[in-house]
This record gives structure tokens, C-alpha cells and sequence, in this order.
């Protein structure tokens, strides 16, 4: 639970849009459109890259049923929490992901990045830091 708080609390920080930036939104229709571009989107990415249900849930963390009912429900939904794990597993923002862009290579390697535990997470900053102490030697 404190590794699961302790994630949360990074995306909260340094990840997460601002809440302000929809002021005076009412939430309700605007959810419910967000939720099928997320949906839509979803369905594009799977059938672009053929990717699986095992896959999916092996490299995202995300149940095969709230997999198995976005693919199978028309207006069905996911939690943010979801909607990010499975937008990186893709290599992008939800943003990106939803507007079927192209990810930037700095985007692709956040939202990557994000996948990964804390201990590893802490390993790669760590290389990343080697090799480029290695070009000034």
C-alpha cells in the first residue's frame, strides 16, 4: 500500500494535468465524450499494433476484464489511473493517445518511464546518469 501511495503521490506532482485548466466545465458530458475519444482510441491502438488482452494486462497492470469491457462496450470507461497505464504501454500521454498522434521520443520515454517500480525507476535514472558521465571521460 505505502508503494502504491508513494506512486500516486509522483503522478500527483509531477504528471498530472492541473485541475484548473477546465474551469467552469460542467463535468458530467464532458466525461462521458472523453470517455468514448478514450475508447475509440483504444479500439485504433489494438487493431494498429495488434495487441492482445494478455498483453495488455501483462504490460499494463490493468485487468483483463476492464480490458475485455472496453472492448466490448460501446461507452464503456476506464479510470484515469487505467487510461494512463494503458496510454504509456503505447509509448504516450493520454493526450497522444486519445488524438492518435505521435508520441515524441521525450514523451514516449516518460510514459514509459512511469511503468516501470520505484527501485527501477532509480536503476535507470542511475545509467542514464552513467553514460552521460561517460562522454566527458
Amino acid at each position: 500500500m505505502l508503494v502504491h501511495a508513494q506512486q500516486c503521490a509522483f503522478w500527483h506532482i509531477n504528471l498530472q494535468e492541473p485541475n484548473d485548466t477546465l474551469p467552469n466545465v460542467p463535468l458530467g458530458p464532458l466525461s462521458s465524450l472523453m470517455a468514448d475519444d478514450f475508447r475509440s482510441a483504444f479500439l485504433w491502438h489494438i487493431e494498429k499494433h495488434k495487441t492482445t488482452t494478455a498483453q495488455l494486462t501483462a504490460g499494463t497492470g490493468v485487468s483483463r476484464d476492464v480490458i475485455n469491457k472496453l472492448k466490448a462496450r460501446d461507452g464503456a470507461s476506464t479510470t484515469v489511473e487505467n487510461g494512463m497505464l494503458i496510454a504509456a504501454y503505447y509509448g504516450k500521454t493520454v493526450n497522444e493517445f486519445v488524438n492518435l498522434e505521435e508520441s515524441t521520443s521525450s514523451s514516449r520515454l516518460s510514459a514509459l518511464f512511469s511503468l516501470l517500480r520505484p527501485e527501477e525507476q532509480r536503476l535507470l535514472e542511475a545509467q542514464i546518469r552513467g553514460l552521460i558521465a561517460s562522454h566527458d571521460a
